[in-house]
């Protein structure tokens, strides 16, 4: 007496499944979808360390000079220079153009792009110049009145370090020099030059 209450009821059950699946169209039905995630906010203001950087936006004159090295002999330099705080304050832009003489038959041109990461809390950029060369660089803080990078790229073809001192002289006048790595690791002078506004 007893299984037969059981069975009819566990038949139930089975056609109870099957019109289920018969509605569902023969699959079994998925389960609802999960709440998509929350966006993730973004921080639409520069950060406020770009703000040391706003003093320096104009265009300059440069008098300077390239020291003997592998690139070539000693030369005097001269050169253009325009910057410009750019993409919403995110990025100091400088565009350095140097000026062909006979001194110096291959001039510079570079450019250099100058921003703030909050996740590292350094300063960082980027270069490219007009013969195929790149780096990146970082700098902790500025300490005084300079900003100390330490860049690694390829130049020529070849990978190379350096590091440069940008030391601000006024909101109208800085200097920037450089020195670069050699294979047996010494470090050695490279360019200096002053900018004015």
């Amino acid at each position: 007496m007893r299984l037969r209450r059981i069975v009819p009821i566990g038949l139930v059950l089975v056609a109870v499944s099957a019109l289920g699946l018969a509605q569902a169209g023969g699959k079994a039905a998925k389960p609802a979808p999960k709440p998509a995630a929350k966006p993730m906010a973004m921080n639409m203001q520069a950060p406020a360390e770009m703000s040391t950087f706003a003093p320096l936006a104009g265009n300059y004159h440069c008098s300077g000079r390239a020291f003997a090295s592998d690139m070539g002999p000693a030369h005097p330099t001269e050169a253009t220079v325009s910057v410009k705080m750019d993409l919403g304050g995110r990025w100091l832009v400088s565009n350095y153009r140097e000026s062909k003489t006979a001194t110096n038959p291959m001039p510079v041109d570079s450019d250099e792009y100058w921003g703030y990461d909050g996740a590292t809390k350094t300063y960082v950029k980027v270069v490219v110049d007009g013969m195929g060369g790149w780096a990146t660089g970082t700098a902790k803080s500025w300490q005084g009145s300079d900003l100390h990078w330490e860049t690694s790229g390829s130049m020529m073809g070849k990978p190379w370090k350096s590091r440069e001192i940008l030391t601000k002289k006024s909101d109208h006048e800085v200097v920037y020099k450089g020195s670069i790595q050699a294979a047996d690791g010494k470090w050695a002078d490279l360019w200096e030059t002053t900018c004015k506004k």
